[in-house]
């Protein structure tokens, strides 16, 4: 299950990237990682999951389990299930995890009744929501309409739609500054990491490649 999970990491980021080496899509997956996460990893240890040399630790195999669009690794084993008992045991902290469908049908139903619950409350106006509007998000009562999100306060507070040049400090203290969006040959940057707000697509920290590329000529 590790091996296949890393392998989907791959597959996203060579869909993402237009690139087919190794090599490039575990430097954009660490860049990934780092700026998603605050979380170090090296393009030479997610080359070495890739290639099976190590075996990454739960926390990156959380990671991981995000950037494909699960909650964290064990969302992902359970819906990828069919595995043996023994590989499901194999999983880190997750011993006997969903070891038998009747486990697997509970949590299932658990899950429905919670995300329902979890909708009640949000079209009464329980908890405050935010919509995206042009190039920031605003606040407004939940209403249970489409496009409205529970308020993440970073995200409210810094994610930012901007418009960039060729005179843009696009690094700090060698930090990435800006994320982007490329859909239908129209650049989009953005000032967070995170989730475009109307694709669904997940950004990309800007590169000199694509500063090179894109906005110096």
């Amino acid at each position: 299950m590790t091996k296949r999970i890393i392998e989907a990491a791959f597959k996203k980021a060579e869909s993402e990237t237009g690139r087919e080496t190794v090599n490039a899509n575990a430097q954009f997956l660490a860049e990934y990682i780092l700026q998603s996460y605050k979380y170090s990893i090296s393009t030479k240890s997610v080359t070495r999951y890739y290639k099976g040399e190590s075996t990454p630790n739960h926390q990156v195999l959380n990671y991981l389990a995000q950037y494909i669009g699960y909650d964290n690794y064990e969302t992902y084993v359970a819906f990828n299930s069919g595995l043996d008992k023994e590989e499901l045991n194999s999983i880190p902290g997750q011993k006997n995890f969903l070891s038998s469908k009747k486990t697997f049908a509970i949590i299932s139903i658990l899950i429905i009744v919670i995300a329902a619950l979890g909708y009640i409350g949000f079209k009464n106006g329980e908890s405050n929501c935010m919509v995206w509007r042009h190039d920031h998000y605003e606040k407004v009562d939940c209403t249970g309409s489409i496009g409205e999100k529970k308020i993440v306060p970073y995200i409210f507070n810094n994610f930012r739609k901007v418009q960039v040049s060729d005179t843009t400090t696009f690094f700090k203290t060698g930090e990435v500054q800006f994320w982007y969006d490329k859909s239908n040959n129209e650049l989009e940057f953005f000032t967070t990491p995170g989730i475009h707000p109307n694709n669904g697509k997940t950004l990309k920290p800007i590169s000199e490649y694509m500063i090179e590329k894109y906005i110096k000529n």
